[in-house]
């Protein structure tokens, strides 16, 4: 459309042709998930305290919330809602009782286990002390469709590190963990987490298959990687428990496998090694070693 033919428009027509202008396909819109705040049950916390660990759970949590923040805006895939914003929607509302806010989907993870552990040798004829120390954050991640007010997904999710350290006659059997380990646990938590909520909300899938090179719609990011491989599902119908009515998820069939071979900043290509029928919109699952 020429420029000299939108100034001949009346203003009035030329707002109604704004108007109706469609969104290309790439400023579609993502999803929006809201995060709460993580949690911690009473007893966890008091057992923590009573073994002197308590700060040590406070900085994991602290640490856990902003790092699941930053590892779900590194995959793209999401509009993240303010956590203030979270809380007050689910003070205000019962997720039974129908939608949370603009979100479509709600994340809360809760800590379930923490241990913070020091074991201590001395060897009093070298004048050596060692010290070994285990840090363990298990927590459990519920998954919401908020529209529906259903729990789609609940899953554990546990990390650990352990650290060791020579020190001079005698080792520390107390205090707070290094800031290296702390970051080493809370990080790998955050990012199985959010895998977890990709699987459920944006599962891997193929995009394309030319030959045997398919391309699939994850990226960096995410915890596709070259040198793996996934396998893959066709799709199909979706199942119901006869005898409650409550799905039970779409079925899934077994069509072969691929090795990633490139990752860019959104989407990976990959060779197909077995090939049973993959096709466009197949879901890839990463296998288990």
């Amino acid at each position: 459309m020429h420029l000299s033919f939108l100034l001949r428009l009346r203003p009035v027509g030329f707002l109604a042709l704004l108007l109706v202008v469609t969104p290309l396909p790439g400023f579609a819109q993502l999803k929006r998930l809201g995060v709460g705040k993580v949690e911690v049950g009473q007893a966890l916390e008091e057992n923590t305290r009573a073994a002197g660990k308590l700060n040590s759970l406070k900085r994991v949590i602290h640490m856990l919330d902003d790092k699941l923040t930053s590892a779900l805006h590194a995959t793209r895939k999401f509009q993240i809602l303010a956590r203030s914003d979270v809380q007050s929607l689910l003070e205000e509302q019962s997720l039974s009782g129908g939608t949370i806010g603009n979100a479509d989907y709600l994340a809360i993870a809760s800590v379930g286990d923490f241990q913070d552990i020091t074991e201590a040798a001395v060897f009093a004829a070298l004048k050596k002390a060692v010290s070994r120390r285990i840090l363990r954050v298990g927590i459990t991640l519920k998954i919401y469709d908020t529209q529906e007010g259903a729990l789609l997904e609940t899953a554990d999710v546990t990390a650990e590190r352990t650290a060791i350290a020579e020190g001079g006659d005698y080792a520390q059997s107390d205090g707070d963990p290094t800031d290296v380990l702390l970051q080493e646990v809370t990080a790998e938590t955050a990012g199985k987490t959010v895998q977890k909520i990709l699987d459920v909300i944006y599962p891997a899938r193929v995009v394309s298959l030319t030959g045997n090179i398919l391309i699939c719609n994850r990226g960096e990011g995410t915890n596709i990687a070259k040198g793996q491989i996934w396998n893959l599902y066709a799709v199909g119908e979706e199942q119901t428990d006869p005898d409650t009515g409550e799905s039970l998820g779409l079925m899934e069939v077994y069509v072969g496998k691929t090795k990633i071979t490139q990752v860019t900043a959104k989407f990976s290509k990959g060779e197909v090694l077995e090939n049973l029928g993959v096709s466009p919109g197949a879901i890839l699952r990463l296998e288990q070693n």
